[in-house]
């Protein structure tokens, strides 16, 4: 009867060893995260600062900011619009603005060739791959705070003062009518001759950023001009140039209803 009970115990180990296995290799399940959408980068505010992993910030280094990914996660980043790649290793959170997937530093934006767009679409892979801590939930999951963590902003019928004014150096971008665009200096507009208008003038890329994609989403075509003055420091205007005569009436109006107050126009040569 010994010999059959040993005989059963050998089997029953047998059996049990496969799940045991299965198991094991489930908990330590990986996979490589993959996500796109757009980036933005993050440098001169920040710097000397202390970013969410403990590590002071500096915007020479090869860095980013990503909602969930493990602290020291590296990551190629691949500028979807001229393919242009940068590694960057994740040592803070964010970006904190909806729809955005990732804050690279200065360092990591110069070599992707996004300083003067502020933002762009790219793709994001990891070079290390991912402990996924729930195996039945992907790896391309992850990004899911992306969209939800930063809503609390989701309230655009409260106006309250400190939900726009921090976004500019001067508190030019406030709800207003359209046509209610002060504009500097007083001009004689000619139909026949083109016109430059300077909607904000900013030391914050990210306060350009957000203005930039003000004026765009009110179906105008703005652009950056980055400048440093006698003191060394470094501004983005955000413009929108090339505007017709005939069409200065509906800029503005356009302006306006982008949230802005007024702005600095010139005659173009």
């Amino acid at each position: 009867m010994k010999k059959y009970n040993f005989l059963a115990f050998i089997l029953l180990v047998f059996i049990a060893m496969p799940f045991s296995l299965q198991a094991q290799n489930t908990a330590q399940s990986t996979d490589v995260f993959k996500q796109e959408g757009i980036a933005s980068w993050y440098g001169r505010e920040f710097e000397g600062r202390p970013t969410a992993s403990g590590e002071i910030f500096d915007a020479s280094q090869l860095t980013a900011a990503h909602p969930s990914l493990p602290f020291g996660t590296r990551l190629i980043v691949t500028n979807q619009h001229n393919n242009k790649s940068v590694t960057v290793r994740v040592n803070d959170r964010g970006p904190f603005v909806p729809a955005r997937i990732i804050d690279v530093s200065r360092a990591a934006a110069e070599q992707l060739d996004m300083i003067v767009t502020g933002t762009a679409p790219v793709s994001v892979v990891s070079i290390d791959r991912i402990v996924i801590t729930n195996p039945a939930v992907g790896a391309q999951m992850a990004p899911a705070p992306v969209i939800t963590a930063p809503v609390v902003v989701a309230q655009p019928t409260v106006a309250h003062p400190t939900t726009v004014q921090p976004l500019v150096v001067q508190p030019t971008i406030v709800p207003m009518p359209a046509g209610n665009v002060r504009l500097t200096p007083d001009l004689n507009i000619t139909p026949s001759k083109n016109y430059r208008f300077q909607v904000g003038s900013f030391t914050n890329a990210r306060n350009a950023v957000e203005a930039f994609d003000r004026l765009k989403n009110s179906g105008l075509s703005p652009a950056y001009e980055r400048f440093t003055n006698s003191d060394n420091v470094e501004y983005y205007r955000v413009v929108v140039a090339g505007v017709p005569g005939s069409n200065v009436q509906i800029t503005t109006e356009r302006i306006s209803a982008a949230g802005f107050r007024e702005a600095i126009i010139r005659e173009e040569n």
